[in-house]
Formats: C-alpha cells, sequence, structure tokens
C-alpha cells in the first residue's frame, strides 16, 4: 500500500470514529447524562476495581515491593505494546514517584497491621486532598467538602470499632493516603496533556523502576501460583482499570472528587467478602456503606 494511499485510509478511519464518537455523545445527552456524570459513572467503575486490590495483596506470598514492581511493571508493558512510545517518561517522573510511594506504602501496610485499619487510614486521602487542593487554587465546592467527609465517616462507621494496631503499619497507610492527595492533585495541575495510554503506560513503568531498588532489601518473597494469580488480578483490576481510569479523568475530575470515589474500594471489599468467603456484612458495615454510596450519588446529583 503506498504513503497516499495510507493516509487516505487514516483520515478515512478518523471521519468514522468521529462519527461514532458523536453518535455515542448523542445517545448520553439523550438519556440526560453530561460529560461530568458519564465521567463519574466511569470513575465508579474504577473506584470499585480498587475493592479487589487487597484481597489479592493478601493472598500473595510475594514481598511488599515485589507485589508492586510487578503490578506496574505487567500493566505498563501491556499498554505500551498497545500504544508503542513512551515519550512522556521524563515528564511524568513526580506522577510516578508519588504512585510508587502510595502502592509500596499500601501494600506494606497490609502487610504489616490489619487490613481494616490500613482500608480505613488510606481512605483518608479526601482529608488530606481538601485542603491541599484548595492551597493549591483547585475549585472546592460545599458539595466536595460534605461528600468527602460523609465517605470517610461512612468508611469508618463500616470498620467499627477501630482498634488500631501496629503503629508503623498505620503510619504507612496514612502516608499513602498522603501520596494519593498529592498525586490526583498534581496530575490535575498538570499543564501539558498527552494520549492517556502513553501517558498511563509511562507512568507505570516508571514507578517499576522507582521501586525496584526495595527488591533488593525486602527480597521477591514465594513464587508460588497463587501469588503469580494474586498478581494477575492486581494488573486486571485495580490497576488496568482503576488507577488507568484515576489518570484519564484527572484533568476533567477535581481530584478531591476523585479520591472521594475511591472510597468504593472497602464496600466492594465488603461485597466480595460476602461472595467469596461468605462472610456475612455487620450492620456498621451495611450503615457504613450505605453512607459511602450516599456521598458518591451526592456528588453525582450535583455534577
Amino acid at each position: 500500500m503506498s504513503y497516499g494511499n495510507l493516509n487516505i485510509r487514516l483520515k478515512e478511519r478518523t471521519v468514522y470514529l468521529n462519527n461514532e464518537y458523536q453518535e455515542t455523545d448523542r445517545f448520553w445527552k439523550e438519556l440526560g447524562l453530561g460529560q461530568m456524570k458519564r465521567d463519574l459513572i466511569l470513575l465508579t467503575l474504577g473506584g470499585a476495581s480498587f475493592g479487589t486490590a487487597a484481597i489479592f495483596v493478601a493472598i500473595s506470598s510475594m514481598t511488599p515491593a515485589t507485589i508492586a514492581v510487578l503490578r506496574f511493571l505487567l500493566a505498563g508493558a501491556i499498554l505500551a505494546t498497545l500504544r508503542g512510545t513512551l515519550k512522556y517518561f521524563k515528564r511524568t517522573f513526580p506522577y510516578a514517584l508519588l504512585l510508587g510511594i502510595h502502592m509500596f506504602l499500601f501494600i506494606q501496610s497490609v502487610k504489616s497491621t490489619a487490613i481494616i485499619d490500613a482500608t480505613v487510614l488510606v481512605s483518608t486521602s479526601p482529608i488530606f486532598a481538601i485542603p491541599i487542593a484548595k492551597g493549591l487554587g483547585v475549585n472546592v465546592s460545599k458539595t466536595d467538602l460534605w461528600a468527602a467527609l460523609l465517605a470517610v465517616l461512612g468508611v469508618i462507621v463500616m470498620n467499627y470499632p477501630l482498634v488500631l494496631g501496629e503503629v508503623l503499619g498505620n503510619v504507612e497507610a496514612l502516608g499513602a493516603a498522603l501520596a494519593t492527595a498529592f498525586y490526583t492533585i498534581l496530575l490535575n495541575k498538570r499543564t501539558w496533556d498527552a494520549d492517556p495510554i502513553s501517558m498511563t503506560s509511562s507512568i507505570y513503568l516508571e514507578a517499576a523502576l522507582i521501586m525496584s531498588p526495595l527488591i533488593l532489601i525486602q527480597g521477591i518473597g514465594v513464587l508460588n501460583a497463587r501469588s503469580w494469580l494474586a498478581i494477575a488480578g492486581l494488573v486486571a483490576l485495580p490497576t488496568l482499570v482503576g488507577h488507568s481510569t484515576v489518570i484519564y479523568l484527572s484533568k476533567r475530575v477535581r481530584p478531591q472528587v476523585i479520591d472521594t470515589f475511591t472510597l468504593l474500594e472497602p464496600v466492594v471489599a465488603t461485597i466480595l467478602a460476602f461472595i467469596i468467603f461468605g462472610q456475612m456484612p455487620t450492620n456498621d458495615q451495611v450503615v457504613g456503606a450505605t453512607i459511602v454510596i450516599f456521598s458518591l450519588v451526592l456528588l453525582f446529583l450535583r455534577s
């Protein structure tokens, strides 16, 4: 095929995709769903996928460093294969560093303290995000504030009574929450834009490289079939679906709203525990989950 014919085919394909996009956009508008509401629906799917993370981490026998590195290395490689470019590698360093810090501290906290403690403390990220975002000039509405406070309250109620155990694990979980807040805010405040797949693959691969020296300190752990299945689950759901959604929507959705939607994690984890392990949710978990869902509905209706 000549260059001229290839160029014509590409133009025809572009016109076709634009027409498809317009048809899809018209469909959503007929349902009364604008761009923001569609973004929040996508964010709901991403936030829900985070609910699988703690379960996969808990069943893996690999060290936290190995889990974090393999998770992002494989996810980044998959996306790089789809797009075939790493041209944003230099620009994505700050985001990769913060994502790496968040992921390592979260996995470390799950391994060194109770999963309940780690889940609750990591879920405080909206509380950190709101004052930081406000200080950096990001618009923070009253709805954002109340929804974030309600969501965090819901997570606390779900895990009541909260008995904080290992001090180090709790500090690690809070550090993970703080890193998340800075991560989503900096993504939102960046002055450049990029192809989402290329940018996401760069962030993932760079995060894996940043964390790789920690394997020399912690070791690899046990590489058994269950651990590899856990890695596959972490790559497919909370990484390729969850974190990729956060990056994709980071310029369109306010960072504190993104952090609030990630609090679907304990709600989904509770549902999965019932489905997979037959663990009946307590009254506190039902009430807390209802509060979290109400806070997200509030954001959706006011968007």
